[in-house]
């Protein structure tokens, strides 16, 4: 009796949970349904791009229906490396409120990489097949080739040769071994191109298969909409692959013309997602470092102490290894790119210099280009053309023979800093030839901005110590040293020349160490640093001779390492 109440007590127990649940169940998909109703998911696309000298700006644009209410809108398959705090949505309507933003990270959602990926290992595969039969048929001509070099002789032992067999063979073994020649060169041209772009291609994989391709994001906005509306959203963030840096072509046709400068962007991005066609603006700016000011401290002096110097320099060689390692990394997995960007949408004559304004803020210098790029995201670099300018200069021929004896032609570039320069790289064409590359050191004060246009062998430069006056002596406990040197600059040009040539005498921080300048040809002394600086004019022709002379003091029971 007492089991059979027992059963009916948990039969009871079990029906009102059922009734319950029955309840809660349909509750919970009602809650799901309207969840997903009141959520809108969206894609979006790149419109235009602010890349900095490290991070970029990209703008995304959408066009949404939202119903009236308040609703999520989630903006997916966007990169997964976005800074949170530059996160910017705007709404084209006045009747949509922004209530917040969000971001997340979608593990759950493969790249649109993943056709990419495949793709990309389809044409591995094809390259492939193509370098199997070009190396197959390698192996033939070479077999054939073989065969031809052994089997030469035409007659037998005491059989002679018919002369006319012989040419008749001469002429095959000669127009078949060149046949061979040919094709065998032909294949390894082939092979060396096939390879390259499996390089290339295997490159570009490793980049797709990195975590920027792999994962998206999701950016989550909560929206209120007063009325039903068709509404154009504009999202912004910043994210860190990317960058652009300065390259410069400089020409110049002759020393009495001024120079062109061209000024380029060397624009590279890896942020999983290509920069289809797209508005590209480059900003001077970097958003990705420190922007406070910095604050003086007091500065107190301490004792120096060998055991924590000892241990800091060891700190610091452990560092210094670390950093060489990673750069050594970083530069062994720099991508490259398989197919050339289709960026040419200009006329004959023109470049995309022609289509950029420049804006310069308080703080930034902003290039906006008014035609349409596209950017891949392999980290491979795109050039494209910003600015050209034709600048006044004034040339004058530069020689520091101590350390190097040829003469450099430098362009000192005058009011420099009305043309928004940047230190970079530059190749330099002098004359229609290409002189080599030099450098902008824009970081100056300087009211001119020197270039160096190449060296010239048409000036002759030596150097020389002036023997009967190099000596050592000895004297009321010190020693003394005299030393001098003879330059020599002969100007083998049609044109007379104007040279700076710059030498100098040692410098003493030892009170026992004494340095006097004993001649220097009348040259500017600067005492501070110890240089020595000469203006020279050289006629055709002619040679110009200046001489410098110093002596040097110091204990007699002490040596100089560097005299």
């Amino acid at each position: 009796m007492v089991r059979i109440h027992l059963l009916l007590h948990i039969q009871l127990i079990f029906f009102e949970m059922a009734h319950k649940f029955s309840f809660i169940i349909p509750l919970f998909l009602c809650l799901t349904i309207f969840g997903q109703q009141n959520q809108i998911q969206t894609d979006s696309k790149i419109t235009s791009v602010t890349v900095f000298l490290s991070g970029a700006q990209v703008t995304r644009e959408a066009i949404i229906p939202v119903p009236a209410g308040s609703r999520t809108i989630v903006f997916e398959n966007l990169t997964q490396n976005i800074n949170k705090s530059s996160l910017q949505i705007k709404a084209k309507n006045d009747a949509i409120t922004i209530l917040s933003v969000g971001h997340k990270v979608n593990h759950l959602k493969s790249h649109e990489n993943d056709q990419r990926i495949a793709i990309l290992k389809d044409s591995l595969e094809k390259i492939y097949f193509k370098l199997n039969i070009r190396s197959s048929h390698e192996i033939v001509y070479e077999e054939e080739k073989n065969m031809l070099l052994a089997n030469k002789s035409i007659a037998g032992e005491q059989n002679g040769v018919d002369i006319e067999d012989l040419m008749e063979m001469a002429d095959f073994y000669r127009e078949r071994l060149q046949e061979i020649e040919t094709k065998l060169l032909d294949i390894k041209t082939s092979k060396k191109k096939l390879n390259k772009i499996v390089s290339r291609l295997n490159k570009e994989l490793k980049n797709a298969n990195s975590p920027q391709g792999r994962y998206t994001s999701d950016v989550i906005v909560k929206v209120a909409a007063k009325v039903k509306s068709t509404t154009k959203f504009e999202l912004s963030y910043i994210t860190n692959n990317a960058s652009w840096s300065p390259k410069y072509d400089i020409r110049t046709k002759d020393i009495n013309e001024p120079i062109s400068l061209t000024y380029k962007a060397e624009i590279a991005q890896n942020t999983g997602f290509d920069w289809k066609k797209v508005n590209i603006t480059l900003s001077t700016g970097n958003p990705s470092i420190n922007n406070t000011q910095p604050a003086v401290t007091p500065w107190y002096l301490a004792y120096y102490n060998e055991y924590k110097a000892k241990n800091n320099r060891a700190k610091g060689r452990k560092q210094y290894s670390q950093a060489l390692a990673e750069v050594s990394d970083d530069y062994n997995n720099q991508g490259s790119s398989l197919e050339d960007q289709d960026n040419m949408f200009y006329s004959e004559g023109l470049s995309s210099a022609d289509f950029t304004s420049v804006t310069q803020s308080n703080v930034n210098t902003t290039f906006k280009i008014a035609l349409p790029y596209t950017i891949k995201s392999n980290g491979e670099s795109e050039l494209i053309e910003i600015q050209n300018y034709d600048l006044p200069v004034g040339y004058q021929y530069f020689s520091a023979p101590k350390t190097d004896k040829d003469a450099f032609l430098l362009a000192n570039i005058i009011e420099w800093g009305d043309y928004y320069l940047l230190p970079g790289y530059a190749n330099v064409y002098f004359e229609g030839t290409y002189i080599g590359e030099s450098y902008l050191n824009t970081n100056t004060t300087d009211d001119t901005l020197a270039v160096s246009m190449g060296r010239d062998k048409g000036i002759v430069i030596t150097r020389e110590k002036i023997k009967d006056f190099c000596k050592n002596a000895g004297f009321a406990g010190k020693k003394k040293s005299t030393r001098g040197y003879e330059i020599k600059v002969r100007n083998n040009k049609l044109k007379a020349i104007e040279i700076e040539v710059v030498d100098q005498i040692p410098l003493s921080k030892i009170k026992e160490i004494e340095v006097e300048m004993l001649d220097n040809s009348s040259a500017e002394y600067d005492e501070t640093t110890g240089k020595l600086l000469w203006k020279l004019t050289v006629q055709p022709g002619e040679t110009a001779e200046v001489l410098f002379k110093f002596q040097v003091k110091y204990p007699k029971d002490k040596n100089l390492s560097n005299l």
